[in-house]
């Protein structure tokens, strides 16, 4: 909607549109509590890895998982958001990415020196 859209409305229409959308921030709120669950279990998985690339597969299907969330939580704003909403729904998912890729990179980091670690133990053994 445009901003003369939203002048020409009544304040009930108003209130029941933030209403809409403050439901629909907890529930995104509630799937990114998910999602950090579902994260948090993959990170396990990748300590367990045997190698790099056995990490680079399984990130990959985090961030195709990732990338469909948003694109259906887009999908779902494109058809009742104002261009406003849309701004802020892309700040949460840039937000989101960046947490995301820094939760990698440290998962990724701990690997490389645990595996770095093993293989100075085994050296020296």
């Amino acid at each position: 909607m445009t901003d003369k859209e939203f002048k020409h409305l009544k304040r009930s229409d108003l209130i029941y549109i933030i209403y809409e959308y403050q439901k629909k921030q907890e529930e995104l709120i509630k799937e990114n509590e998910e999602l950090r669950e579902k994260l948090k279990e993959k990170e396990l998985k990748i300590s367990n890895a045997g190698s790099l690339a056995d990490v680079a597969a399984k990130l990959n299907g985090l961030f195709e998982a990732a990338q469909q969330t948003a694109d259906d939580y887009i999908s779902q704003l494109h058809g009742a958001a104002s261009a406003e909403a849309e701004k802020k729904a892309e700040a949460i998912i840039r937000d989101a990415e960046e947490k995301a890729r820094r939760i990698i990179s440290e998962a990724e980091s701990g690997l490389a020196e645990k595996m770095i670690n093993k293989e100075i133990v085994d050296y020296v053994s």
